[in-house]
Formats: structure tokens, sequence, C-alpha cells
């Protein structure tokens, strides 16, 4: 199978609006796709942990992923696969070749301890059947099954093998990625951190898959651009950033960057179930630190109740 590129530059972790029923709210996803675009994101990965892929059913996250790529045009998708079992894995891959996904994010198995073994023999299975490319997804907060680099290497060999997006937070470990891919010149890597864009990118990544840039998407797209041509404009401007993220690391996540949304007009405060929404006190000091931040004032954000 020859698989395509996947674009370098600043993604966004696409988050899904919650409707009054507790489903998609799809109007309003229309309405965040279209602010994403507009901010000049490479790509867009609906489904994954800030889309809360995991809180959703397969039917939901189909209609979620079919919905963006309608809305999204040329730009690429990546569909996140937050599935354990992995029969129920291949099913939905083939579904999500069929609504024109360009690659899947998949994330190990969780609840049952992998070792470093079946990790890779999970994968090499998937890529083995899928007929879409496959991104790794490292986020070990959440799954409890690292990828180590060296997994990542060997997977990374594989064609249908074609990136990892690494929320691992570890930049050592990100390094140690960078040496073990190779030559495997087609194979991404992203960083999931939207504090780290600036060491990541020096460090050899190819860019990010983030939460941040449903809220603020030109700045991550700045960011890297500049990493590598003005590097003090990068760092001033990651600072920035780092205020903003700061501010919406609250509740469960992604509770403050749906309630940031929702100070911005985009949708619900709400996540999906079980999870429950950010509170009126954590709201208010979550707008107080926001209008501390310049891009945030930039937004809008002061304007909205």
């Amino acid at each position: 199978m020859v698989t395509p590129t996947l674009p370098a530059g600043a993604l966004v972790a696409l988050a899904t609006p919650t409707g009054t029923g507790g489903g998609p709210d799809l109007e309003s996803l229309d309405r965040l796709v279209d602010h994403v675009l507009a901010g000049g994101v490479a790509g867009i990965s609906p489904c994954g942990s800030t889309g809360e892929g995991a809180r959703m059913t397969s039917k939901e996250r189909l209609a979620v992923t079919a919905r963006v790529i309608e809305r999204a045009g040329e730009l690429p998708v990546i569909a996140g696969v937050p599935v354990s079992a992995l029969t129920d894995a291949e099913a939905e891959l083939g579904q999500l070749q069929e609504l024109g996904a360009r690659a899947a994010l998949v994330a190990p198995p969780a609840y049952f301890p992998m070792p470093a073994k079946e990790v890779e023999a999970y994968y090499r299975r998937l890529a083995d059947s899928s007929p879409l490319p496959l991104v790794l997804y490292n986020i070990p907060a959440f799954t409890r099954v690292p990828l180590s680099a060296q997994t990542v290497g060997s997977l990374a060999t594989h064609e249908n093998v074609v990136g990892l997006k690494d929320s691992s937070r570890d930049l050592e470990y990100l390094q140690s990625v960078m040496l073990t891919r190779g030559d495997a010149g087609d194979f991404r890597v992203y960083t999931g951190t939207d504090t780290m864009l600036v060491a990541s990118s020096l460090a050899g990544a190819d860019g990010s898959i983030a939460a941040s840039a449903n809220l603020v998407p030109e700045l991550g797209v700045r960011i890297l651009s500049l990493v590598h041509s003005d590097l003090p404009a990068a760092l001033e401007l990651q600072r920035q950033l780092g205020e903003i993220v700061a501010a919406c690391r609250k509740g469960t996540p992604p509770a403050g960057w749906k309630a940031a949304l929702s100070l911005l007009g985009f949708c619900s405060r709400a996540p999906f179930a079980p999870a429950m929404p950010l509170d009126e006190e954590e709201i208010a000091q979550m707008r107080d630190a926001l209008l501390s931040a310049r891009v945030a004032q930039s937004a809008g954000i002061g304007g909205r109740r």
C-alpha cells in the first residue's frame, strides 16, 4: 500500500461540541471547524482525547468525522480511533476509509497493561489490515500503556504506519523517537503538548496536534512558522500560549477547553457524560486569566458570557 505523506505544521485536536441531548452538536461543530480553518491549521484530528472520542459511541464518532470531512474540504482529517477491542478497531478503520479520512490516530488499548511486544503486535496487525494509514498515539497518562521509542522506531518502518502523536510531555522521549525513526522520512512526528511547540520543533518534530488550536488556531500556526526563522518571536508567542493553556487546564479534560470555547460562543461548556462541566466560579477564574493574555483579548473573550 502506498500511503500519502501527512502535513507538517499546526494541526488541531478538535473538540466535539455537546448538544442538549448529550450527543454531538453538529451545527456547533460546523462553526468550530470554520474557525480553525480560518486560523490556518494544516489538518484536523477529530475524536481524539480533546474530541472525547472514548466517551462517544462508534456511530457518534463516525458522524462527527463525516461532518468534519465534509466541512474541511481538501484539508487532511486524521480521525481518532479510541477502541480497545481489536476487531472493533478494524471495523471502524474500514468505515473511516469509506468516509474519506486521510489517516487514523490510534491509541493502544487501555485497561490491561501491555508489554512492548504486545503493543507492537497490536499495531502491526492493524497496519497490515487497515485500509487507512495509522498514526500512533502515545498518551500514557490516559492509556497507562506507553509506546517506547524502540517500538515507535520499529513500527515506523511499516509502510502503513505514517506518524506519531506524542502527548507524554517528555522531551527526552521525543528526542529518542527522532533518533529511532531513522530514515523513515515520511513518518511524521507531532507533539500533542501545547506548551512544547517550540521545544518539540527544535528537537525535530514536524508539528503539533494540539487542543489550543480550537481556541487560538492562528497562535500555534505562527509559533511553528517562526521557530527556525525568528526564535525570540516564537518564544514570546509560546509564552503567551502558555498563559492560555494554564487558564484552560481546569476540570476533567477537556472540560477546560470546552468552557473556554463556550466563552467565545462556539459551543456548550458541557463535556460528554460522565464528565462534568466547570462550575461558575471556575468559569469566572478562567475568564479573568484569559483576559490577562493579550492574544485572548484579541479573540474577544472579554465580551462573552
